[in-house]
């Protein structure tokens, strides 16, 4: 069924596929056309607010950077941002509709606290909060859905971060666009499922509730595979991290007869530190005995932004592989919609 272009189109009625197939292009479109004239700016921290696919900015960008600069990353997805914001803080406000009404308030508190805000958003209340108000307002694209943006709210933080000199993006950007066309080309929608591992992924979850664990920088990773199975199939999962899993979930994984109902999902790295491939390998045997299947992916790259955009890449297209299988159209979130309007 996956291989039946016509019955793919007929379910995806917004074309995420189409889309996500653009995904390196809107990287480079971003690159190349965004223009920044900063004073130099040097924060003691950094905090990054918003909430659902603008929100996973600020987990990827925490574990893209937390051991490559000097200063601490928060990541707020609620309205109120931590007391210790101030005029030292950089605050990345992002909101792709900007009527998000969370980072709505964020947004407010952070002005009033004198932060060195940075706004991005397609249109909406932020855009016009954030007017003659010494913000840095960033424009990005409409006509996306939020979770399908992320190069448009993703990359501008990277660029902005690199143009004050908080780190040096040394080839990251090249490699990433490098190594994600070459994924593309191995998993778009025409490449058929016996050769697509994408495909393949999806077909393995199909009817079980995926449980995706990442370590290190691959842990926001997997809540994006978690949020993405969330929104685009319409399915239940969760994610969770290595080794915290060890001291936790490893219990309720070896002592649930329901764990077979399941599908653990690793994600992996060929280099990954031999402490957590121990880990790993033990956990498979102590934990996972009941299911039926165990799927590990393994992230590939040059540099830590390339593995990391690597797996969300294919994450994302496993969501939208295992939303046709479930015949659901992965556009619509018709539960978010009514929620936001009886808010």
């Amino acid at each position: 069924m996956l291989d039946d272009l016509e019955k793919l189109a007929e379910i995806d009625g917004q074309g995420l596929l189409d889309t996500l197939e653009d995904f390196p292009e809107q990287i480079e479109s971003v690159v190349e056309e965004l223009k920044l004239n900063l004073l130099p700016f040097k924060p003691d921290e950094i905090v990054v607010a918003g909430m659902g696919g603008s929100g996973i900015i600020g987990d990827l960008l925490k574990s893209f950077l937390a051991n490559r600069i000097s200063i601490p990353i928060y990541v707020v997805k609620d309205y109120e941002l931590p007391h210790f914001v101030s005029k030292n803080t950089l605050l990345f406000i992002i909101s792709y509709s900007g009527n998000t009404e969370e980072t709505l308030s964020a947004a407010e508190m952070g002005i009033e606290k004198g932060a060195k805000v940075v706004a991005i958003s397609s249109n909406g209340k932020l855009e016009n909060m954030c007017g003659g108000k010494g913000v840095v307002f960033i424009k990005a694209p409409s006509g996306y859905h939020p979770r399908a943006a992320i190069a448009f709210m993703f990359v501008p933080v990277l660029e902005f971060l690199s143009d004050i000199l908080v780190y040096d993006p040394d080839v990251a950007i090249i490699d990433t666009l490098s190594e994600l066309r070459n994924l593309r080309d191995k998993i778009k929608k025409s490449v058929p499922a016996a050769e697509n591992e994408a495909k393949r992924i999806a077909q393995r979850i199909h009817g079980k509730i995926p449980v995706i664990y990442g370590h290190s920088i691959y842990n926001a990773v997997a809540n994006r595979w978690h949020t993405q199975f969330n929104e685009n199939a319409e399915i239940l999962s969760w994610y969770g991290a290595i080794p915290e899993m060890n001291h936790n979930e490893i219990v309720g994984w070896a002592g649930d007869d329901r764990s077979s109902d399941f599908v653990p999902i690793l994600l992996r790295e060929v280099n990954e530190d031999e402490r957590i491939t121990k880990r790993i390998e033990i956990t498979k045997k102590l934990a996972f005995p009941q299911c039926e299947d165990i799927i590990e992916v393994s992230a590939e790259g040059e540099t830590r932004l390339a593995r990391i955009m690597y797996l969300v890449y294919l994450g994302d297209y496993v969501s939208l592989y295992l939303a046709a299988l479930n015949g659901k159209d992965p556009g619509p979130v018709k539960v978010i919609d009514r929620l936001k309007e009886q808010l």
